[in-house]
């Protein structure tokens, strides 16, 4: 016998196979593969153009580019508040992290409850990023519910 491993297994070891409850696995060939990874990634890009050309994606970025104009402005706390009302709590990691900035305890408190559930699951950079902005929040806020929230997405993070 040669030290080679066989690519077909003998009848035998399919019966012995099947006793144990282990099911033989098939393999494909190496054109079978290629052509399913390229099907798979072909259907996740258009899945992705799916839903990246909606209305409510292009309304929502032509808002956050209209708040992000109005920094230093006035009416930059009032946009970032309707903005909320219209699309609620931002999803997205970058607006969340940029909201953050609001003056309204209330409003930062529903956005780092959003931030909580996903804090855990993010990249380690973008985890110490939002922990040393929530150290400089925690350091200038003197509201004891927000301060009590800040503490509590601390301790959320990986890094620590």
């Amino acid at each position: 016998m040669s030290d080679e491993p066989r690519e077909k297994k003998s009848w035998k070891e399919l019966d012995q196979m099947r006793d144990r409850g282990i099911k033989p696995t098939k393999t494909m060939s190496k054109q079978a593969e290629f052509a399913q990874k390229r099907a798979s990634s072909a259907a996740k890009k258009e899945l992705e153009s799916l839903f990246s050309g909606s209305a409510l994606n292009k309304g929502k970025a032509a808002k956050i580019e209209e708040i992000q104009s109005h920094r230093g402005k006035p009416t930059y706390y009032q946009k970032m508040t309707d903005y909320i009302a219209e699309f609620g709590v931002p999803l997205d990691w970058d607006t969340q992290m940029f909201f953050l900035d609001h003056r309204d305890a209330k409003t930062v408190i529903q956005i780092l409850d959003e931030m909580k559930k996903r804090a855990p699951t993010q990249p380690l950079q973008k985890q110490d990023v939002l922990a040393k902005k929530l150290d400089v929040m925690a350091l200038s806020t003197f509201d004891p519910d927000l301060h009590a929230k800040i503490k509590e997405l601390q301790s959320a993070l990986m890094r620590n």
